[in-house]
């Protein structure tokens, strides 16, 4: 007959599931990144005044792959024995990067509005028109409307996922 699982065993397999569900959450946003990159004409073109690609869309694209490499690492605490066995403040560790991470990108997805000179606007209220609204933008490239603002959505429940995931990675010396 099998032994029960001990409590720490138990708290590990249910932080696991929480820092997968993270890493998930940012391949998702990854995900939405890219089909961002790939169908914003906008983007890619700051409104056709340039060819491809502007330098938001680079801005965009290292956003995506800080995504890819943080779902990397925290993947990794949770699939690879190795770091499994870890200790609990390494895996804390990248958890807590990935939650920095996610901040900071939702912090740089609002803040973006103050760049609207960079991209023809002349207000912050019509840049903030383009990007979160959820009809075309009036004399805009091809473009999803909704996009933005479901990326930005998908970012606020990735920080409160990987809040809980952080939450339930034991401290050092936490009973």
């Amino acid at each position: 007959m099998a032994s029960p699982p001990n409590a720490s065993e138990g708290e590990g397999n249910l932080s696991g599931g929480r820092v997968g569900a993270f890493a998930v959450l940012l391949l998702v946003d990854l995900l939405l990144v890219l089909v961002m990159l790939g169908t914003d004409k906008n983007l890619q073109t700051d409104f056709g005044a340039v060819a491809p690609y502007y330098a938001h869309w680079y801005g965009l694209l290292f956003e995506g792959i800080i995504d890819l490499l943080v779902a990397a690492a925290l993947l990794a605490t949770v699939a690879l024995p190795a770091l499994k066995g870890r200790a609990v403040s390494s895996r804390r560790g990248v958890v807590l990067v990935g939650l920095l991470w996610t901040v900071l990108a939702l912090v740089a997805m609002v803040a973006i509005v103050e760049t609207y000179q960079q991209v023809g606007f002349s207000s912050a209220s019509q840049f903030s028109q383009y990007l979160f609204g959820t009809t075309a933008y009036p004399g805009a490239l091809s473009y999803i409307p909704w996009l933005y603002d479901l990326l930005l959505s998908m970012y606020v429940v990735t920080a409160l996922v990987g809040v809980v995931a952080l939450a339930r990675v034991r401290s050092p010396g936490a009973r």
